[in-house]
């Protein structure tokens, strides 16, 4: 009777020490431990959406030519309200179009950057001059016609470049659209206030 085979296990074999898998683990350790702290402190803060509305609007130096030439000073005043608490805004840039219909007739730039602190009210003076605007199609019939009823409606749009800032922490650059709908009165009924709606 022969003898009973044995055969020696292999020993496992190990992989050899990599200095780039090493680096590799501890910069993905590094991102996630970044991207945790990230996530709780925007959870602790929870920045909430500015609010915005028009608290008034005049019309100066108009003019409506009969070839639909346009030309007029609109005035309005945004009010700009940061509810946070802790978050204080920084707009880089504030750009504002003044719409009838699907027209565009004016458009004004914010001539410099500000910041705005928590729980803080600001006015923004909007100067939106309409010079010599051709008006096309039936917009020339639909604004004489409103404004002898009495009112004329009109959408201010505006993009905003802004971001967030809690002590030494600030956001990236976020893009701000903000739609009001005003209607300007020219009867004694005077301005209608008109609240905003936001896109951040």
């Amino acid at each position: 009777m022969a003898p009973p085979s044995t055969s020696t296990p292999t020993p496992t074999q190990r992989r050899p020490f990599s200095p780039l898998r090493c680096i590799g683990i501890i910069l993905l350790t590094v991102i996630i431990i970044f991207g945790l702290v990230i996530l709780i402190l925007w959870l602790a803060v929870r920045p909430h959406r500015p609010v915005y509305a028009v608290e008034n609007g005049t019309v100066h130096n108009f003019n409506l030519t009969n070839d639909n030439h346009l030309t007029a000073d609109f005035n309005f005043t945004l009010k700009a309200y940061n509810p946070n608490k802790r978050v204080s805004i920084f707009y880089a840039s504030v750009e504002a179009q003044l719409y009838f219909g699907n027209e565009q007739i004016a458009f004004a730039t914010w001539p410099a950057a500000f910041h705005q602190p928590v729980k803080n009210v600001t006015y923004l003076p909007l100067f939106l001059p309409a010079k010599d605007v051709t008006l096309y199609g039936d917009t020339t019939r639909d604004f004489k016609n409103e404004r002898s009823a009495g009112k004329v409606d009109l959408v201010i749009k505006i993009n905003a470049r802004v971001r967030f800032k809690m002590g030494s922490w600030r956001s990236r650059y976020r893009k701000l659209r903000v739609i009001c709908t005003p209607t300007d009165y020219y009867s004694s009924k005077g301005f209608k206030e008109a609240k905003c709606d936001t896109d951040l």
